[in-house]
């Protein structure tokens, strides 16, 4: 299995992380590598995360707990056994990213309401206290149940907002979804706010309409136009003023995206 951490030996099937009996692997990534396991006292499926002692989603792991949203997993588990690992709800179902590649996109009906979906998530994150920005939404990290609902996984990358944070010469980055603050660069912070998170939403749902990867040139960069010459001019608007560069141009909170996507369906001009 590729991406598994330095030192990191892999779990073998049948192996025993506490009551959790290892199935197989489902993927591994920067902050650990996931295995499909079976509780054996409550006979449920789980998601075993397999994760470097003193690595930074340790000790957000305990803010993760407190999370609830239909759209997010939930965490069961933190377990330090010859290991630590983040024991978390299975989530059945294919990545966007290989839905859409299967299916090349999805219609703009399809496209709003999974829209809708994200947004909501998102906005939820936001507004705890302190906020929880995302940093890392990508079609990687959405998953298409079975019954076409969504759900988000890996959480590694999320994080409190930090009012006065300093500056980062790392963060977590997906090219063509991250945000140009996220991008460590001669003389500028790195930093990730909920801009950072709108600014992927819009990369996210402009893959969604045309089955183009962001980060291709020059395909990621022609207008949805182009792939669904049925789409409307204000969604068009909607993903552009998401993904501008500077923050400060973009949409600013979550809820003035959700008004301009509910205002397209009422005929009303987005701005």
């Amino acid at each position: 299995m590729s991406g598994m951490m330095s030192g990191e030996k892999m779990l073998e099937a049948g192996r025993m992380v506490g009551k959790y009996e290892i199935i197989r692997p489902l993927g591994a990534g920067g902050e650990g590598s996931v295995y499909l396991a079976k509780d054996t006292a409550l006979f449920r499926l789980a998601a075993v995360k397999q994760m470097e002692a003193g690595t930074e989603i340790l000790q957000e792991a305990v803010f993760l707990r407190d999370l609830r949203h239909p759209m997010l997993p939930m965490v069961y588990d933190l377990l330090y056994e010859n290991g630590c690992y983040l024991v978390m709800e299975y989530i059945e179902g294919v990545s966007l990213h290989n839905y859409i590649r299967k299916r090349g996109s999805v219609g703009e009906e399809q496209g709003s309401i999974w829209a809708e979906a994200l947004l909501s998530l998102l906005e939820y994150l936001h507004n705890r206290k302190p906020p929880v920005i995302y940093r890392d939404l990508k079609p990687d990290n959405i998953i298409v149940c079975p019954d076409k609902r969504l759900r988000l996984v890996d959480l590694g990358a999320a994080f409190l907002k930090n009012y006065g944070e300093g500056a980062r010469t790392r963060m977590a980055l997906t090219p063509g979804y991250g945000a140009p603050e996220q991008q460590a660069a001669a003389g500028r912070t790195v930093y990730a706010d909920e801009r950072s998170d709108i600014y992927a939403f819009g990369k996210v749902l402009y893959y969604m309409l045309t089955g183009a990867e962001p980060g291709r040139p020059p395909y990621g960069s022609l207008p949805v136009s182009v792939y669904d010459p049925l789409a409307g001019d204000d969604l068009e608007r909607v993903i552009k003023k998401c993904t501008r560069e500077n923050p400060d141009e973009r949409y600013q909170i979550v809820e003035d995206i959700r008004r301009d996507l509910s205002g397209r369906k009422q005929g009303k001009k987005v701005c």
